[in-house]
């Protein structure tokens, strides 16, 4: 096939790699007659072109080989940063915490442990005197006493 037909199917969007390459390095041979010489320029330009796009290719692949061990690396440390952070949830799934860790004799009011005996009083007269009558009060402060005695 000719150069014309050659540059005709370019210009048609027909041609082949290997045509594109035979154009390619036709026009920079030198060769070229001089009619057809205005298109010099748009090859040279298309090899430059092909040669930064491989050199880019080249440095980019280089930097892929890099990657996958640096990769690794850190999905190795984020795997073990994530499973360190679990831990204490799966800890309080096993081992749940006790509800008191003071002493022998406690209560708990409102979720909070109390050890002291005035306190508890306190907390046992206000709510009696939220839901009883007085006729109740005299008779529940009465059975309090008993239980709570000052000996305790």
């Amino acid at each position: 096939m000719n150069i014309d037909e050659l540059l005709d199917k370019y210009f048609e969007g027909e041609t082949s790699g290997e045509e594109e390459r035979q154009l390619r390095a036709f026009f920079a041979s030198g060769e070229a007659p001089q009619r057809l010489a205005i298109y010099k320029p748009l090859f040279a330009c298309l090899d430059e072109e092909i040669r930064k796009t491989r050199h880019a290719q080249g440095k980019r692949e280089k930097r892929q080989k890099d990657r996958p061990a640096a990769r690794r690396v850190i999905l190795y440390v984020m795997s073990a940063a994530a499973c360190l952070a679990l831990l204490p949830g799966i800890r309080q799934l096993f081992f749940p915490p006790s509800p008191c860790l003071c002493s022998a004799n406690y209560v708990v009011i409102n979720g909070r442990c109390y050890t002291d005996i005035q306190k508890v009083k306190e907390f046992a007269f206000y709510a009696l005197q939220e839901v009883a009558t007085p006729a109740a009060i005299e008779d529940q402060l009465n059975e309090l006493s008993t239980i709570f005695s000052d000996n305790d």
